[in-house]
């Protein structure tokens, strides 16, 4: 699977005080964002919620520190109708800061019930002192308000004036439609429209009875770009071209419903400007766009993306996305969630969902659920309370809601392989094997005699789902063949499945024989391996990824500082070659047979491209099994290293360095037995005519197995492949490894003279190929890469300490002298190419020539004086020409050799030959006259 979205298990930022029940029901709790602006900067949403509890008190919440930085107390009969709005402002020449908070409260009293608009102006100086001052203004307006904003700072005053605060207003909008306006310092009303301003465009029908549904505050160059796709000229009822670092004025984007004919509509609205604002006209809010939304329930909740143009409507368990297409809202897409309580779009092609029991992250584009996660019920105080989202940090990851009386987080762990640029996780790829059930009413073309399904829900063969009862049956029955401990029926169970001919094996025949049958044998059956490996294809991979996980076992051991480790269960099972041979056994593979052990691991893919490889030298010390793995399997530079270091090992190339120090150190500074030394001087003689009689038998694949690891390290990447060499070789290995390569650039004659060759000797010796200097020099490249300066001058200690000082001493002077052979070598090649260059290029363009005159072309070549030896390529001349009307006609001998006289220049001769007069070309010999 491409994508790894995780959503982790739901905590508690801040257990909030619980809201005192109001007149017209229980109390609630609500949630706004808060937002921070510098002077002259942008708007920016801070990692900070503004709470509102009825009849307590209203809270500011940093949510990465969970601690409440301000609160502001309201009378216990106060009852808060909308939900706050937060605006922290700091001057661009002063430490001082003022953080705005406005609410709406419906205080009612015994005596009376009002409606006001409450500031809270919080000033925070240099030396931490604060001082906070409320401010009321009275509401009147027969409907609630229902939702605030605060607008943009105005600009031209704070250049006219030099005034340090925002100069913002305060936008109020009521449930019937109608808008006002507040100063933002004093809360004196400057403007206010009446619901009619809503309606006028309506339909007769539509217009009374208008309740708002949904608002929202933007920038005009926003609904341009989002709502309109760019199409300036659809705003003809401004002067001026709306731009967004120019003419941006205040947008107010309303959805209204009809509450008889629940019929809905989208209104675009204008504030008004400064200078609109100080007249005396009652109507200043411009309508700009009016359109209808589709309506399929009752209470929708929306929200509303302006800049990417998505409109996501949440209503009856579903959530529905509509597209804009020229302002006209179009339904996209549809997702039947059941249970759905609460929803929060994270991105485009992400949307979080909330249940009675889980979260769960949907792709709306392609229909699939990229994630999932259970929400336990005894985790918040708020039991059977649903978990009502509200922002979204994308900065952070982290999304946060309220659950019963409870601030509630939850981390959304994007992909450990993305990239530092932060991209949506809405790739196709992603949504494979992910996908849901599409409604039919949403299908934009919709057949009867097609189900109502969705292509990405179907499972793909070999998929890792294990939903399918033929799957969990013959699982099962593997499972207990395996745990009764048959492994002769659990082999020739998955040598079917694997499509793999099985057939007895001479110890099973040999013991069938003594024990009339009776046998407990593990290796009861041979497996008839292909002759290719093409021949493995079309394997079920539920299938692969269960024999991984029952050959091999993910164990801790606490022992080993790296924690978990592979180990292998079945080492004699046949069925461990097969996935070495079939090229199963990959780190991907691997993975996905362990993933529920490896999920919160970081260095998985490390650990497993180390692991493996020594794994199967384990299991057979000949490295036959780590030599196929090589060849059939696509791997990694981590596994790559690792195989080529436990290869040099075994071939004997590596010496264990700190052993051969110890030695060294000991023999300079202790006197030892001289019969111990004859002993292990014994001992060396014995391991080495062992070592001659094996390596005939042994050393042959060990070293094809090497040259295929090299190849296949010289096409990864060189800064992963210097990472691996660093992670797994220390500096001395480093520069085995470097004289191994210089050993290659030895034997293959690359730093040998061809003039120092004898010529009998190198005659019957193949020449290498010329790719191998390119991967030597590339492999060497990154070995001196991976020492670096630190390893070098290590290494140089090493040396020094040594008891050869003339080894310590002639180290890099050879390697010097060695890539100045090679140097020179490759200025000699290049002398030599200038030299033989035009030969060569006469050559080919002579046997070109020859190819295409015998093909019957008619050629043209161009001539040089330049060429060798006064040669040159002549065209041969067509024995055929095109007479006026079209007609293809031969021509004689007379025209030919015409043409061929024609072509030579003076003072030279040319003898025409019957191979000149078939129109054949050839090589002439130019004589110039003296």
């Amino acid at each position: 699977m491409a994508t790894k979205l995780q959503i982790h298990s739901p905590y508690v930022l801040q257990a909030l005080p619980r809201p005192l029940d109001g007149p017209d029901g229980p109390g609630r709790h609500r949630a706004g964002e808060v937002f921070g602006q510098k002077q002259g900067c942008k708007r920016r949403k801070r990692t900070e919620l503004a709470v509102a509890i009825d009849g307590v008190a209203v809270y500011v919440y940093d949510l990465l520190s969970s601690q409440a930085v301000t609160s502001y107390l309201v009378s216990p009969q106060a009852v808060f109708t909308c939900s706050p709005c937060s605006l922290r402002w700091r001057p661009a020449s002063s430490k001082t800061a003022t953080r705005y908070t406005y609410v709406s409260l419906s205080t009612n009293d015994a005596s009376s019930s009002r409606r006001e608009i409450k500031l809270f102006r919080e000033e925070t100086s240099g030396t931490g002192t604060t001082t906070t001052t409320p401010v009321s203004h009275t509401v009147r307006c027969d409907a609630p308000i229902v939702h605030i904003f605060a607008s943009s700072p105005r600009t031209s005053a704070i250049n006219v004036t030099g005034s340090e605060s925002p100069n913002h207003d305060l936008i109020a909008v009521a449930a019937d439609g109608s808008v006002m306006c507040l100063a933002g310092e004093t809360l004196e009303q400057r403007w206010q429209t009446a619901p009619s301003v809503l309606s006028n465009d309506l339909l007769a029908g539509s217009k009374p009875h208008l309740h708002v549904d949904f608002a929202q505050s933007t920038l005009a160059a926003d609904v341009v770009d989002g709502i309109f796709g760019g199409r300036n000229e659809l705003f003809g009822v401004f002067q001026e071209k709306i731009h967004r670092d120019g003419f941006n004025p205040d947008f107010l984007v309303v959805i209204t419903a009809d509450t008889a004919s629940q019929a809905r509509h989208l209104h675009i609205l204008a504030l008004p400007s400064e200078r609109e604002a100080r007249q005396t006209n009652n109507e200043r809010l411009i309508s700009v766009f009016v359109a209808p939304v589709p309506a399929d329930a009752h209470h929708p909740r929306y929200q509303l993306d302006v800049r990417s143009g998505t409109l996501q409507a949440f209503s009856s368990g579903a959530v529905t996305t509509y597209a804009f297409s020229n302002g006209i809202p179009r339904l996209e897409n549809k997702l039947q969630v059941p249970d759905l309580t609460s929803f929060l779009r994270l991105s485009k092609s992400s949307v979080l969902t909330s249940a009675t029991d889980s979260l769960a992250v949907y792709n709306p584009i392609y229909r699939s659920l990229q994630a999932v996660a259970p929400i336990d019920p005894e985790a918040s105080a708020g039991k059977s309370s649903p978990f009502e989202l509200i922002t979204y940090l994308a900065s952070r990851e982290i999304a946060v809601g309220l659950r019963g009386s409870s601030l509630t987080a939850v981390q959304i762990e994007a992909p450990k392989n993305r990239t530092t640029k932060r991209r949506a996780e809405g790739l196709l790829t992603d949504s494979i094997r992910r996908g849901i059930a599409r409604d039919q009413s949403c299908q934009k073309r919709a057949r009867e005699d097609q189900p109502a399904s969705t292509i990405l829900a179907d499972l793909l063969p070999g998929s890792s789902d294990a939903s399918s009862p033929e799957w969990l049956s013959k699982s099962a029955q593997a499972d207990e063949l395996l745990c009764n401990n048959d492994l002769r029926s659990w082999e020739e169970l998955l040598a079917g499945v694997f499509n793999v001919p099985v057939r007895p094996s001479e110890t099973e025949v040999e013991k069938q024989g003594l024990t009339n049958g009776t046998t407990s044998s593990m290796h009861l059956l041979e497996w008839v391996w292909p002759s290719s490996r093409a021949e493995y294809s079309g394997v079920d991979r539920r299938w692969v990824f269960y024999a991984i996980n029952k050959v091999f076992d993910w164990s801790a051991q606490p022992q080993d500082p790296k924690g978990l480790r592979l180990a292998c269960r079945l080492p004699e099972s046949s069925v461990l070659n097969y996935l070495v041979d079939a090229g199963h056994l990959s780190t991907s593979n691997i993975k996905s047979a362990f993933k529920d052990e490896v999920r919160e691991l970081d260095e998985a893919d490390d650990i497993i491209g180390e692991e493996i490889p020594a794994l199967l030298a384990q299991v057979d010390p000949t490295m036959e099994l780590l030599v196929g793995y090589l060849s059939g399997t696509q791997l990694g530079s981590t596994e790559l290293v690792a195989s080529i270091k436990l290869l040099l090992r075994s071939l004997g190339l590596f010496e264990d360095t700190p052993k051969v120090l110890q030695m060294r150190l000991t023999e300079n500074g202790e006197e030892n037995n001289d019969e111990e030394n004859e002993a292990i001087r014994m001992q060396l003689d014995q391991a080495e005519e062992e070592l001659q009689i094996t390596e005939h038998y042994l050393g042959g694949h060990r070293t094809r197995g090497l040259g295929v690891a090299f190849g296949k390290l010289a096409a990864c990447p060189p800064i992963a492949t210097i990472q691996s060499l660093r992670r797994q070789f220390k500096p001395e290995e480093t520069i085995g490894l470097m004289n191994v390569l210089r050993a290659e650039l030895i034997k293959d004659g690359w730093t040998t003279r061809y003039l120092d060759r004898a010529n009998g000797e190198q005659d019957e010796v193949e020449a290498p190929p010329d790719g191998s200097i390119q991967l030597i020099a590339d492999l060497m490249s990154r070995c001196i890469d991976s020492v670096g300066l630190g390893g070098w001058m290590a290494s140089d200690a090493m040396l020094a300490s040594s008891r050869s000082q003339e080894d310590s001493a002639d180290f890099f002077s050879q390697f010097q002298a060695e890539v100045s052979v090679a140097l020179e070598g490759i200025m000699e090649a290049v002398h030599l190419q200038g030299s033989l260059a035009e030969a060569v290029s006469y050559a080919k363009r002579a046997r070109k020539v020859l190819a295409d005159s015998a093909k019957g072309k008619a050629v043209a070549l161009h001539m040089s004086e330049e060429l060798p030896l006064g040669l040159k390529t002549d065209s041969g001349i067509s024995t055929e020409r095109i007479r006026s009307g079209g007609e293809i006609v031969a021509r004689s001998s007379r025209q030919i050799g015409h043409f061929a006289s024609k072509k030579r220049g003076i003072y030279s001769v040319h003898r025409i030959s019957e191979e000149t007069l078939r129109g054949g070309a050839g090589v002439t010999v130019v004589q110039e006259a003296q």
